[in-house]
């Protein structure tokens, strides 16, 4: 059975989304330890509302980058029996980040030229 163009259109949303929230989620970490919470709310600032997602879906990439040595984390006590878990960027990390952060232009440009300027000459 085809997809329908609104199921089809939320997975282009989500791939194009997704694909840009490790380097993000590390960018802040480059400039402090911060919690979950915290990262989602300056994020969606920081894009202007074109990154909106729920608080649970950050902890995927959150979790997936703690497996690779990217980030670790750290659980501190905020009120009473209230933990709150900040996390910290590692120099594998830091290593990630400079590395995409070096490619994002020409992955972009790229990615512009193909969709953008392409030369389809049977147009």
């Amino acid at each position: 059975m085809a997809e329908r163009f609104s199921d089809m259109k939320a997975i282009v949303d989500e791939n194009l989304r997704m694909g840009y929230v490790e380097l993000m989620i590390l960018q802040l970490l480059s400039e402090k330890d911060c919690y979950g919470y915290e990262m989602k709310r300056e994020i969606e600032e920081r894009t202007k509302g074109v990154y909106l997602f729920s608080l649970g879906s950050l902890y995927i990439p959150l979790l997936r980058m703690a497996s690779r040595g990217l980030i670790s984390s750290r659980r501190e006590n905020v009120v009473g029996k209230r933990f709150r878990t900040y996390y910290t960027i590692e120099e594998q990390g830091k290593e990630y980040l400079d590395y995409g952060k070096k490619n994002f232009d020409a992955v972009i440009g790229a990615v512009r030229s193909l969709l953008f300027e392409g030369g389809n000459e049977n147009e």
